[in-house]
């Protein structure tokens, strides 16, 4: 798949996870990240950037199973989705 495709994909499912709701607490940004995971699968890694770092653990399992089910349902094939939090300022160094 080329960068510019990628980029595109990556863009796509950002916009599409501003529509995944409703969520247990507000998301400032989503990074996405797509390719093949480590058994050569199709998958997406997505972070999610929480503008409170200490957002308890039921709150990011509550999110992270929304996301799961929300790229599942949208998925053409079966991909697997990876789900992990960030603050701003850790979302802020990768740029």
């Amino acid at each position: 798949m080329s960068d510019s495709a990628m980029k595109f994909a990556n863009s796509e499912i950002r916009t599409a996870l501003t529509e995944c709701n409703p969520l247990p607490t507000p998301v400032s940004d989503w990074l996405v990240e797509i390719g093949s995971d480590s058994a050569d699968d199709p998958a997406v890694w997505i972070w999610a950037v929480l503008p409170d770092e200490n957002t308890d653990i039921d709150t990011r399992i509550q999110i992270r199973d929304r996301v799961l089910q929300f790229i599942r349902e949208r998925s053409e094939f079966p991909v697997s989705v990876y789900v992990s939090f960030k603050t701003p300022a850790e979302a802020e160094e990768i740029g």
